[in-house]
């Protein structure tokens, strides 16, 4: 008698067995498919057939077409002992999207992204703050054939002086430098090398000399006018901090890439200390004076301790009672001012400066 089982795990045999997906984050998509009633003495064979297999294009299941390249990931055996099917095998196979062969949007996630101030002090009280921001990306399922290609053009930052920067589709997040000595009307060029002449305008963006720039953005037009293309945004001095890669169980390849960058701009900010401002003699000091008027402080009510130092000059100066700044608007601008106290008295370098430059002589405070 003829054996009922089947020899073959044919595509329209297939059926659904499983299918989940995490709508926040596309690359847990998996489904699994699965053969019935497979002869127990075909498996051996099975087992090689499946073992040869990678990828699958447009995988079926029920009939139904899951479009796509696939990636196999876990195939395995289940022995049916109950049911109308006992006595038979039953063939699972799990299949996740994606066999990438470059770094591409679709299969690009942000695995983390911060930001965080860069401070440049002036002084103790006053400093530049700029922003720096650090981005993690991920590209899943490259294939192995291709992942040490992508590390090699992810890992570096290019420039137009190691010659023309094509904006090409396999040129994806690449990052490169407009040199000045090589500039981007010569040495950035769309497909087929046509130069970005002469406003160096490509798809609504203008590209400096002596800028760098990320090829991120896609273009698709047809031969006659555009092939496929890539159009780079700006990004703001950057750094590639790691770029590293990791292999998932089904041979394909995870890369990874972290970018900092830092702003071209900067705010001038001052810190909230006691006496912080720039904090200018005012009036004309004669030698032997036993006080001084302070003008600058950033703080219009700021109160000045008694046994506080300064120096004017070479100077060191003790306040000898607590004063207490009033607001005083000197040449448009207002701060806080104070009559202070002083010890030693004032001295005749002191008066010389004061006199050689009235209102411009600083005031250090020793507490910043």
């Amino acid at each position: 008698m003829a054996n009922k089982w089947r020899t073959s795990i044919a595509e329209g045999n297939a059926v659904l067995h499983k299918y989940s997906i995490n709508p926040s984050d596309t690359t847990t998509e998996v489904f699994v498919r699965r053969w019935d009633g497979i002869d127990r003495t075909y498996v051996d064979a099975a087992r090689t057939i499946l073992k040869a297999v990678k990828t699958i294009t447009d995988p079926k299941a029920d009939n139904i077409t899951f479009s796509g390249t696939w990636t196999v990931g876990n195939v395995w055996y289940d022995p049916v002992d109950g049911s109308n099917i006992a006595g038979s095998t039953s063939i699972y196979q799990e299949l996740k999207p994606g066999n990438y062969t470059q770094a591409t949007p679709d299969n690009l996630t942000i695995m983390r992204s911060r930001a965080y101030p860069l401070e440049q002090n002036e002084n103790s009280w006053m400093y530049y703050e700029r922003f720096k921001s650090e981005v993690t990306s991920r590209w899943h399922n490259i294939a192995a054939a291709n992942i040490e290609d992508e590390y090699d053009k992810l890992r570096q930052i290019y420039s137009t002086r190691d010659g023309v920067i094509r904006l090409i589709v396999t040129d994806t997040y690449k990052i490169f430098y407009i040199d000045p000595d090589f500039p981007a009307e010569s040495y950035l060029m769309v497909p087929h090398y046509y130069p970005l002449t002469p406003a160096v305008t490509y798809k609504g963006t203008t590209y400096a000399n002596d800028s760098y720039c990320i090829s991120d953005k896609w273009y698709t037009g047809s031969y006659k006018t555009l092939p496929d293309a890539l159009f780079p945004s700006v990004i703001a001095n950057p750094v590639i901090r790691e770029c590293w890669y990791e292999q998932n169980p089904d041979g394909t390849y995870n890369l990874f890439r972290t970018i900092e960058t830092t702003s071209d701009t900067c705010v001038m900010r001052t810190h909230a200390l006691t006496y912080a401002g720039m904090v200018l003699v005012q009036g004309a000091p004669a030698l032997d004076d036993t006080s001084l008027i302070l003008w600058g402080f950033e703080k219009t009510t700021e109160k000045i301790y008694k046994h506080a130092r300064f120096m004017v000059g070479s100077t060191t100066y003790r306040v000898t009672a607590d004063a207490t700044c009033v607001a005083t608007d000197v040449g448009g601008v207002e701060k806080g001012q104070a009559t202070v106290s002083i010890t030693p008295s004032v001295a005749q370098a002191t008066e010389d400066s004061c006199d050689d430059y009235p209102g411009q002589v600083q005031a250090f405070f020793v507490a910043l």
